[in-house]
């Protein structure tokens, strides 16, 4: 029984840094390289953007494609595994990222009014096919 726990201890640590790396990337593509988000994303991804819903890994790498220059500034990140809803999935979470973005170029996003805060909420899980990590849905949502 002691070895389960171990191995459990073991395989939530190394999820645990796998869900913290996913985040760190993919808020370092969306703010450098955000032509490469798709990669992110499975193919039947949903978002849901301040209240606006994109379906699909291409329209939702289109629509974020389109924002203007961004900087993320994560202040806190949780997660929890979703086993408990979906037993057969093992790697499988729900992610909770709070934070603050800045728009606009370089020159203009040291500006700290220009910051919005933000919550981002997303379902973590690995691809079967790709054997890689990808969002299947998300919310985005500014804090008003």
């Amino acid at each position: 029984m002691a070895t389960t726990n171990i191995d459990q201890q073991r395989k939530f640590r190394e999820d645990a840094d796998a869900v913290a790396n996913f985040s760190k990337r993919y808020y370092a593509i969306l703010d450098t390289r955000r032509h490469n988000v798709d990669k992110f994303y499975q193919n039947q991804a949903k978002l849901i953007w301040n209240g606006t819903e994109i379906e699909g890994q291409n329209a939702i790498a289109s629509y974020l494609v389109a924002l203007p220059p961004t900087k993320h500034h994560i202040y806190a990140l949780d997660f929890f595994s979703m086993k408990d809803l979906f037993p057969d999935e093992d790697t499988t979470y729900q992610v909770f990222v709070s934070g603050a973005v800045a728009y606009g170029s370089s020159e203009s996003i040291t500006v700290a009014k220009e910051k919005r805060l933000f919550s981002h909420t997303f379902v973590l899980t690995v691809d079967v096919i790709s054997s890689t990590w990808v969002i299947v849905n998300e919310c985005f949502r500014f804090h008003e």
